[in-house]
């Protein structure tokens, strides 16, 4: 599946949301007492929309805001074919990160896999905090500051070399080597072009932030933050180890999985 591509109604049949995306949705739709159709949830950073269209289906009222309008259009025909309004479903986020949608709208607002990929992390979860009903929640997804694989280029490493040269060299010593993503749109391209890519990618897209940067900023909007990385159920055969010591490397070395809450009467000032 190309996400530089068309979404199609063949490639949206082999989407599989992520499993803990859906057990918190369904946790918080019971816990605010709501049936489906009722409980309001955005996709912060939709893409094509496969999130937004697998839980309309479901019966949720999904929403997705996008800040690539090409990366939003490509699913725009889908959303038509399956007669839902696109332009009332899907909306853009500015350069500001900030939105038209109405403050206070969302139950649940989750992100998966985006927040490595904000460039001003306190101006997203001013948005989001702001748009966060009062007693909803979120959940955010994203790689722990120091994954050993990079998770978009599948390089080792490259991400903890500072943002210098020498992460160049380093992607075109792993390029030589064969490791790469392969992109579609760069299939004809060759080492050079290839290299100048993936590093333009790796500088200007990817922002590896530890967790306590990331908690401190949604607890700065008024958030509560648990992290539940070590309740995964691929971690609960570790049950009988004292969870901190789970929860450290996995959030370092693997994935951060944080739930937040947002206070019943909480001061934003935005």
């Amino acid at each position: 599946m190309s996400y530089d591509a068309l979404l199609t109604e063949s490639d949206f049949a082999k989407f599989a949301p992520n499993g803990e995306v859906l057990r918190y949705i369904e946790l918080t739709r019971q816990r605010l007492g709501l049936q489906r159709h009722e409980m309001k949830v955005l996709d912060w950073g939709s893409g094509r929309g496969e999130y937004v269209l697998w839980l309309r289906d479901a019966g949720y009222d999904a929403y997705g805001v996008e800040i690539r309008a090409e990366a939003a259009d490509r699913g725009k025909d889908l959303f038509a074919a399956r007669n839902y309004d696109f332009d009332r479903i899907i909306k853009p986020i500015g350069a500001d990160c900030r939105t038209d949608l109405p403050a206070g709208t969302f139950h649940f607002i989750f992100t998966h896999y985006v927040l490595e990929h904000v460039a001003d992390i306190d101006a997203v979860t001013r948005e989001i905090a702001r748009l966060t009903a009062a007693g909803g929640y979120g959940f955010h997804v994203y790689p722990g500051k120091l994954r050993l694989i990079e998770p978009h280029l599948f390089m080792p490493f490259v991400h903890w070399l500072p943002k210098s040269p020498l992460r160049k060299w380093a992607i075109r010593a792993f390029l030589a080597c064969g490791i790469e993503p392969r992109w579609d749109w760069l299939a004809q391209a060759n080492a050079q072009k290839r290299t100048v890519a993936y590093h333009d990618f790796c500088m200007q897209e990817t922002f590896y932030r530890p967790y306590h940067e990331v908690r401190g900023s949604f607890s700065n909007v008024g958030f509560e933050v648990t992290s539940v990385s070590a309740d995964h159920p691929m971690l609960r055969r570790l049950s009988a180890i004292p969870k901190p010591l789970v929860e450290f490397p996995v959030r370092l070395f693997q994935t951060v999985e944080i739930i937040v809450r947002k206070g019943q009467a909480v001061a934003l000032g935005v």
